[in-house]
This record gives structure tokens, sequence and C-alpha cells, in this order.
């Protein structure tokens, strides 16, 4: 039996039709810090953070960037028996350091064949005229995969959580990075503090808007990680997290409004019981996922059967 196609775009095949074939991204610890860490903007980073800046648990921090690749191409390639990588620049904010020092960081990832582009991480307070050059540079000899974090289109949630930027950073960052011919994806948590429905859904409405241009998004429900400030708040009751049911539902909902053509690189956060207190369907990735697959064709919708155009606004 023929395995069924998702409702929707898939990171995976975007890139096996512009490649292709299938090409997998090694991810990196470069060693930066976040401007919501060191006291430029805060200190402390996003309270749902842990100390691993969101970077893969496969990253051994005492390799060099150099080690790091090698050792992921090799564990990769033998698991999926892959040819062709991105170098995955993940953790923390992977543009927080002056042109010169980016520029021999991701000149590292070309010292090896197999590697055939860019996949880099950041903050759109981590964006300025001189970085995006850069990688427009980058962009004229290789794949420049942008991803700049926005997690919620709602400034009161942002200060909630510490980000440390506004939404209006993140909306002109995009701008200015898609002025300059790169592809560009987000991030959007599910499930933040003090936020309902609705305002998830203004979320997802606001980077829906086509003169944003933007190329894809990645959805996660909230996850509650040890050693972080959301941590406490859930143990101390005050900080509830999202029902698995209700999850679906709304994954659902975003899908049929986002733009027909975005790309969809996730879904489903995953992470290890060691790591995550809740919830605890966060590690059933695969099952939760096809769940919203399923619900989707039980609605007989597709991605973007609700998108609408509309003029940009914000939620202060």
């Amino acid at each position: 039996m023929e395995k069924q196609l998702p409702p929707y775009n898939t990171f995976n095949n975007y890139l096996k039709n512009h490649f292709g074939e299938r090409v997998y991204r090694v991810p990196v610890d470069a060693g930066f810090t976040c401007p919501n860490r060191d006291g430029v903007r805060a200190f402390g980073g996003c309270t749902f953070c842990d100390d691993r800046g969101s970077g893969a648990p496969t990253i051994n921090i005492e390799l060099s960037v150099r080690e790091q690749l090698a050792s992921g191409i090799k564990r990769v390639g033998r698991r999926f028996k892959a040819k062709k990588f991105m170098a995955y620049f993940q953790a923390f904010s992977n543009t927080y350091a002056p042109v010169g020092v980016l520029r021999s960081l991701y000149d590292i990832a070309f010292e090896f064949p197999e590697i055939d582009g860019l996949c880099i991480g950041t903050r759109p307070d981590c964006l300025d005229d001189e970085v995006l050059d850069l990688l427009a540079e980058y962009n004229k000899k290789t794949f420049v995969w942008l991803e700049i974090g926005l997690q919620s289109a709602k400034n009161k949630t942002l200060d909630l959580i510490n980000r440390g930027h506004s939404a209006e950073e993140f909306f002109d960052a995009v701008k200015r990075a898609k002025a300059r011919g790169l592809r560009v994806a987000t991030h959007l948590i599910f499930g933040l503090p003090e936020e309902t429905r609705e305002d998830m859904m203004e979320t997802v409405r606001q980077i829906s808007e086509p003169s944003l241009k933007l190329d894809a998004v990645k959805i996660h429900q909230l996850c509650i990680y040890r050693g972080t400030p959301m941590e406490k708040d859930y143990k101390d009751g005050t900080l509830p997290v999202l029902d698995e049911d209700i999850y679906v539902d709304m994954v659902a909902d975003a899908l049929e409004m986002l733009p027909p053509d975005m790309v969809i690189m996730r879904l489903v956060a995953e992470g290890m019981e060691e790591e995550i207190i809740a919830p605890t369907w966060s590690f059933e990735k695969e099952r939760v996922t096809k769940r919203i697959d399923d619900l989707m064709r039980e609605r007989g919708s597709v991605q973007g059967c609700k998108f609408q155009a509309r003029e940009m606004t914000y939620s202060k």
C-alpha cells in the first residue's frame, strides 16, 4: 500500500525537490549566547529555554565546530545512508557575533564536500544589516536557510517569557532578510503563559501575511524543561501545559489558516524524559503528528484551505 502524503508541505519534501535527494541537517553548537542572557537585552534567557539553548541532544559541546560536523556527518550518514548535509548552527543565537567571527565559523562547514548549505537559527535582534548582507553573500554561492525565532506575536507574552525583543522587531527583520533574497523560517510555541487559543491563532494570522513572504514555520507545544524558570511555575501549579487533544485540534486549525505554499518544518516538539517534565506526550512525536494528519483528513481539509490575506496588525 502506497504511503499517504501529509495534507501539508513538509520540509523533507521541500529539500528533496530542491536538491533532488534527501538532505540531512547536522546540528552544531558554535559557542554563541543570546542578548537576553548576557545582559544586552536581559539576563537568564527565555524562561522556557534550558542550558543547551535549544541545541540538539546529540551535540557534544566539548568538540570544536569542525569536530562536531565531522562526527555528525559520520553519525547521520551511517544511520540514514545520507550523502548530502546542511550545517545547522542551532544552539542559542547563531548570528550574535561580529561579521568576521561569523564568517570564520560558517566557512568551516564548506571544508566538508558533503555539505551543501547552511541552516542558521537566531533571533530578530541579532540581524543587523551587516549580518544580513553576509548571509546574502553566502546565499549567492550556496543554500542558506535562516530560522528567526518568534514564538508569539503578542508583545505581552514576549515580555512574560523574557524574550527581550518585540513582535515589531521580528517582522522588520523578516522583511529585511526577504529583501535580500533569503529563505526565512520562524518558530511558534503554542501554550505559552496566559495565551488564549485566539492569541495563538492571531500569531498564525500575522505570520501568514503575504507581504511578509515567510517561507516556513515550525510549530511546537510548550515543553517544560528541567532547570528552567518554567519548571518552578509548572510545579507550583501556576503554569498549565496543553492537553494533547486540544493541541492536535489547534495545529490542524493553524495549518488550514497558513498560506498553502508555506513549508511546514515541524508540528510537534520532541525531547527525552530526562530533560522534559511535561507534557508526557512530547515523547511520542510520530504518533501525535499522525493524529494531526488524520484529523485533517477527517475534516477533508488541507493546508491553506482557510487562508485569507489581510492587512498586518500587531497584538500588544
